[in-house]
């Protein structure tokens, strides 16, 4: 079995594959791949890969797969959890920074967080990380997700379909959930009107999965605050956004970062990619299998 990748493994994740060919893969070299490790792939380079079984991406996120050209006989992994504790603190810091209104002035009212409801969109790695943060500041949380399950994190997991339920009475309001067919939009209007006055909104999703221009208006009405990593992607992919946000007094962005990008944060990211193909080759099965039609 042949396993190409996009990227220089560590040394450790080389190990984990070492019964195995690796070798590195240029975009028109991948006729005898038969999985191919990644950050994306293009059109042209699936066309190529005749011999592809499988594709283990070194993001936690897949949407930008171009799912429609990847064949069906092809199973997907990602790499779920791989970021959990960065960017877990990283929405953390943006839950922070707008409770205590850092950028404000004297006379601003602060937000104490002991007390308050934390409701989590996404009780996954990333949630559930997240919701221990809250914890250890004293906050009820509770977990939105389309499995629930129980988490000692959590004081109660909820299905996503209970989300309105919830909204009116949570304090923040944190997203850590994949963008797919189901989450894609569904902080609308009718979602963010329903927010509680005062309402942190921090996003370290996507963000496609809040609707730009209600946003827009619900912030400019003063009723929330938001605090992303993610902005809107135009047709080639590149975040941004169309509307005035920076002028608003209780919003604050960072440009994708929420991952840390640092050496240690990358290589156990790849390292735990590596033991995922290394199960999917000695077993069949791996953790984190993608349904392509979530996307599609």
């Amino acid at each position: 079995m042949h396993v190409c990748t996009t990227e220089k493994l560590p040394d450790e994740a080389m190990e984990a594959l070492s019964p195995y060919e690796v070798r590195p893969m240029e975009a028109d070299q991948a006729e005898d791949c038969d999985v191919i490790m990644c950050w994306g792939l293009s059109e042209e380079t699936l066309r190529g890969a005749r011999s592809l079984k499988a594709i283990q991406t070194f993001s936690a996120g897949v949407d930008h797969l171009p799912f429609r050209a990847i064949p069906k006989r092809v199973r997907i992994f990602s790499n779920a959890g791989a970021y959990s504790v960065p960017v877990a603190e990283h929405a953390f810091a943006l839950v922070l920074y707008l409770a205590k209104r850092l950028s404000a002035g004297r006379d601003v009212p602060r937000v104490q967080l002991q007390g308050k409801t934390a409701l989590v969109f996404g009780a996954g790695g990333i949630g559930t990380q997240a919701a221990h943060l809250a914890k250890a500041f004293g906050m009820k949380t509770i977990g939105a997700s389309r499995h629930p399950a129980p988490s000692p994190e959590f004081d109660q997991v909820i299905s996503a379909e209970r989300v309105d339920e919830i909204l009116p009475t949570s304090d923040v309001v944190l997203i850590a959930t994949p963008l797919n067919r189901g989450s894609a939009g569904f902080f609308n209007d009718s979602r963010l009107l329903m927010m509680k006055q005062g309402a942190i909104l921090v996003n370290v999703g996507r963000g496609e999965i809040v609707d730009e221009g209600a946003l827009y208006e619900v912030l400019r009405s003063g009723k929330i605050c938001y605090g992303t990593d993610v902005l809107w992607r135009d047709r080639e992919g590149k975040e941004g956004t169309s509307y005035q946000f920076q002028d608003l007094p209780c919003f604050i962005s960072t440009p994708h970062v929420a991952s840390g990008n640092s050496k240690d944060v990358r290589e156990r990211a790849m390292l735990m990619a590596a033991r995922n193909v290394r199960s999917y080759l000695d077993t069949g099965t791996a953790q984190n299998e993608v349904n392509p039609s979530d996307y599609l």
